[in-house]
């Protein structure tokens, strides 16, 4: 009993406690894997099967060059762990290949941690007085619960019959905005509505244009009324951004958090023309911050940011082009050649996570516009485990669904 419900409890851990313990992100990830590697230790089998390779191949490639770059610069044990979790996933993905879990429990994990992080931002930023962050960066906090959310909108728009996992998925949905909401995250909301509009006009493709057109507009009014609250958290967020931005352009001003971004990436990229291949390093940007700090180019407010708040820029300026160009494949191949021939496939479980695939890293991307995403284990993590969840639930569903056709 306890072998047959294993899998499927740790599919739903992946979600459904990633931000309600501490590292909860990590627990039902490192479950799947150990577990995927102890069942392949005793039955063996293909870890690089072809019709995984174009989704497995790009994380590895990414993972082995981004550590050899990093202990080419310092030989430490620690940095292993930073790229542990995309090898792992090789084996997470065997391993649910294998026990062919339910999606049903994968869903229903995401909700629960969306409507968790709810729960919990909202107590700290009501009850607290505080910027919710739960156990993490509340930037990683915000982001990670937009990004539940959205998935669980994904699901809730391509199987939109009236279920019981519709509803909890709808409540997921508008819990995971929620607890952004609550953490003052505004970076990941950057490139938000392009990806709704990608999200929308793919999952209801199939709708009338009556249909469609009352969900567009239900979505443009539900996104407009967080910032028509007088005095809401939305307002006070884009108005203090708007200032920091007018302070910085007007009289340089760099001790604010838009300030010192953009500070930062100016002076990142007046230098990355010196190491333009291999970049110059973790230290080189330390180096460089402190001198710049000292001569008066940076302000002491950035004597505390080992990264550059810009996912492309921080990998650009240390890792090179090389670290950059790897970077992107890792996204954009699996996107394009491994996800996005399904994303209108007849099956709804397919075609629902086949988007899935393909919103996870479109989301990474939006939060790398003004956060180091992937610099934080809880960054890492997520990727590796909601990516490798919704892989081998496709290939399993799509191994169903030839079995079911008629010969």
């Amino acid at each position: 009993m306890l072998a047959k419900y294993f899998f499927p409890v740790c599919l739903l851990m992946v979600g459904g406690v990633a931000l309600v313990l501490p590292s909860g992100y990590s627990l039902g990830f490192y479950l799947l894997c150990f577990a995927g590697l102890a069942a392949w230790f005793k039955f063996r089998g293909d870890l690089l099967p072809a019709d995984a390779k174009l989704f497995l191949l790009p994380l590895l490639i990414y993972a082995f060059v981004h550590a050899a770059l990093t202990l080419n610069e310092e030989w430490a044990l620690r940095e292993f762990g930073n790229y542990l979790p995309f090898v792992l996933a090789v084996f997470g993905l065997w391993g649910i290949r294998w026990h062919k879990p339910k999606p049903d429990w994968f869903w229903i994990g995401l909700s629960l941690g969306a409507i968790g992080a709810a729960v919990f931002s909202g107590y700290q930023a009501l009850v607290q007085g505080l910027r919710a962050g739960g156990f993490v960066h509340p930037i990683q906090f915000g982001n990670i619960a937009l990004l539940l959310g959205v998935l669980c909108l994904v699901r809730a728009l391509v199987g939109s019959r009236n279920t019981w996992l519709n509803a909890i998925l709808w409540v997921g949905f508008i819990a995971g905005l929620a607890a952004s909401i609550w953490s003052q995250t505004r970076g990941g909301w950057v490139a938000l509505v392009i990806i709704f509009i990608w999200i929308l006009v793919n999952a209801t493709k199939n709708w009338t244009l009556l249909r469609r057109s009352l969900i567009f507009a239900a979505f443009c009014l539900f996104l407009l009324v967080p910032s028509l609250q007088s005095n809401g958290v939305v307002q006070s967020r884009i108005a203090e951004a708007t200032v920091e931005l007018n302070a910085y352009v007007e009289t340089g001003k760099q001790d604010t958090s838009v300030g010192a971004r953009l500070a930062m990436w100016r002076l990142a990229c007046s230098n990355i023309s010196q190491a333009p291949w291999t970049g110059h390093g973790e230290k080189g940007w330390i180096a460089l911050r402190e001198s710049a700090i000292e001569d008066g180019r940076l302000s002491a407010f950035s004597s505390s940011f080992n990264h550059l708040h810009n996912e492309y820029l921080n990998i650009f300026f240390k890792r090179g082009l090389l670290g950059l160009i790897l970077y992107l494949a890792m996204f954009l191949v699996p996107m394009v050649l491994f996800f996005r021939p399904y994303l209108h496939h007849r099956s709804v479980e397919v075609r629902s996570l086949a988007m899935a695939g393909m919103v996870i890293p479109m989301m990474y991307m939006d939060f790398g516009l003004t956060q180091t995403f992937l610099s934080h284990n809880s960054g890492r993590v997520v990727l590796c485990s909601l990516w490798m969840c919704v892989a081998a639930l496709m290939l399993n569903a799509l191994e169903d669904n030839q079995a079911h056709e008629p010969a």
